[in-house]
Parts: structure tokens; sequence; C-alpha cells
């Protein structure tokens, strides 16, 4: 894993987090295979197994043109953001936490790291599942509001949060 990730960050987080280079096919690989059993969690919770990142190849996260960065648990992924620019805002595309390691603060770890060294003062959006509540109560302990919902599919609601930076 070392050889495909570049350290950036380990100060304060009981892990490390690194930029990981997702255009490398065993890079994304390894995401998906994390990727995978972190939103069959959030399709049995939102009642919706059609979700995008479902339906992702090792391919498509190559060719994703997000910024990915993971957390590494004793030299494992056990969690990564993703994210992308869009609008002069960035949109979090994914924020993943493998079931194993659930309840370790490793998705609001990510975002710490996402908010203090990346986000650089611009405004954030992020989509969840509305029966998502881990994901949303995450996000409003980072001063997400919910700005809109939407449906994907009859009785499976999605919302739009963003956080406004003034």
């Amino acid at each position: 894993m070392y050889n495909r990730v570049t350290k950036i960050f380990e100060r304060g987080y009981g892990g490390m987090i690194e930029r990981l280079h997702h255009e490398e096919e065993a890079t994304a690989a390894e995401i998906l295979a994390l990727q995978i059993p972190g939103y069959q969690v959030e399709a049995s919770w939102i009642g919706f197994d059609g979700a995008p990142p479902l339906q992702d190849t090792v391919e498509m996260i190559m060719n994703s043109g997000e910024t990915f960065f993971g957390f590494l648990s004793d030299g494992e992924l056990a969690g990564f953001l993703s994210y992308k620019e869009e609008d002069g805002a960035l949109f979090i595309h994914r924020l993943v936490v493998h079931p194993g390691h659930f309840h370790e603060g490793i998705a609001s770890k990510l975002m710490c790291y996402f908010m203090e060294e990346a986000a650089g003062g611009r405004d954030i959006k992020v989509t969840t599942g509305m029966k998502n509540e881990p994901a949303r109560k995450l996000y409003a302990k980072f001063g997400f509001e919910e700005a809109k919902v939407f449906s994907a599919s009859p009785n499976v609601d999605f919302v739009l949060m963003q956080k406004v930076q003034k």
C-alpha cells in the first residue's frame, strides 16, 4: 500500500491519512473493495441498492477525476473520502468506512482533515440518503445544513447538504 500513496497527515488522528493514487489499478481495486461493503450497509439502511457507487468498477474509480485520501489503521485502508470541485464548490462524492471499522471515529477524522486541509474556505456539498441517519448527523456536526430533498425512486429520498463558508 505504501508505494501507492503519498503520506500527508499523521498528527492527532490515531492513524494515518494519506493521499490515494486512485489512477493506479491496484489502488482503485483497494478503494472499490472497501467501497462495496460500505455502500451495501447504506443500501440496507435506506432500502435502495441502486446507488451509483454500488455499480462502480475499478476503471470508473481510476477515471473519476476525484481527489481521494484514505485513513490507514495498522497499514490497512479503513476508510476514505473523495471530492471534486464543481461550480466553485467542493462536492464530496464518497465518504466510506469499512463496516469492520464502524464506531471508531474514522469518518469524523476524515472530515476533520478535509475541512482543515482541503476545503480552503470553499463551500462544500454532499448528498446522502434521508434514512442514512449516521451520515446526516456527521455532516450536521460539521455545520452542514439540508438544502434540498429529492427522490431517486419511489420511497427513496436523498438529501443535498451544504456548508456555506462565509
